[in-house]
């Protein structure tokens, strides 16, 4: 979906910005509601098809979070979630877990802003066709038996945008390039992500798929849409033991 075809829900308990983002959104093209608390924004949702809810976290009667919940407990269809907030109300890894697919601090920037929702309604097929320029940084390199092994062993989980990987390497949140080699399965997936929380002490990285390579975009495409959960990103892996850590080194390019 292109963002001007898009129905985005703002809320936000102080009127000031909700106008504001809102009137950025119309100047897209978008078709736009507003909602200055949770149950306001669900009473929308009921009358209306909504693609986005771009939600500040911290607001009376129903927060961001307790509006989250509901709505990825909604029987119906699933609106796409961000949050814009001006204090830490929830940490990274339990918000994507939750479902949310961004996290911005205020204030926002309107690029910026526009830039994430226009991610956030692309279609995945498209969305991970190309490879991001510039400079990368770190690189994970992980080495599985196979796929079904990574799995049934609980060395990775995958979610509706990305994945949570158990792994010692001991890498910072931002760009990572990825090479996941699954040796049965005879795959080498190459790709690149943004590692959006890590869990030290605990072994386990979150990370937000934003490239793979051609040969393996379908493979992993159907991982994320065949999964279950609701979270963009899984909290945990559920550790078995640490012993069942997949061979895995790291390395920062200079």
């Amino acid at each position: 979906m292109l963002l001007k075809d898009a129905t985005i829900l703002v809320v936000d308990d102080e009127a000031d910005l909700r106008e504001i983002q809102a009137a950025w959104f119309r100047r897209e093209g978008c078709r736009v509601f507003i909602a200055g608390n949770g149950i306001e924004a669900l009473d929308v949702m009921r009358e209306n098809h909504v693609d986005v809810l771009v939600s500040d976290v911290r607001m009376p009667v129903m927060d961001g979070i307790a509006m989250l919940k509901h709505v990825k407990a909604s029987h119906n269809y699933k609106s796409s979630v961000m949050f814009i907030s001006g204090f830490t109300d929830i940490e990274a890894r339990d918000a994507y877990d939750l479902g949310v697919e961004s996290v911005m601090s205020k204030p926002v920037e309107r690029k910026d802003l526009m830039v994430v929702v226009t991610r956030i309604v692309a279609a995945r097929d498209d969305l991970w066709r190309l490879p991001p320029g510039g400079k990368r940084g770190a690189i994970l390199d992980v080495i599985f038996d196979s796929l079904a092994a990574g799995l049934s062993q609980r060395l990775l989980v995958f979610g509706r945008g990305g994945f949570c990987i158990l792994s010692a390497s001991k890498l910072p949140t931002g760009p990572v390039d990825l090479l996941l080699d699954f040796q049965a399965d005879k795959r080498i997936v190459k790709g690149s992500g943004i590692i959006r929380w890590t869990a030290a002490p605990e072994p386990e990285l979150g990370v937000e798929i934003t490239y793979i390579d051609d040969e393996n975009r379908a493979w992993i495409l159907h991982l994320t849409e065949a999964n279950e959960s609701l979270s963009f990103i899984p909290r945990t892996t559920a550790i078995a033991a640490t012993a069942s850590i997949a061979e895995t080194h790291a390395s920062t390019i200079a």
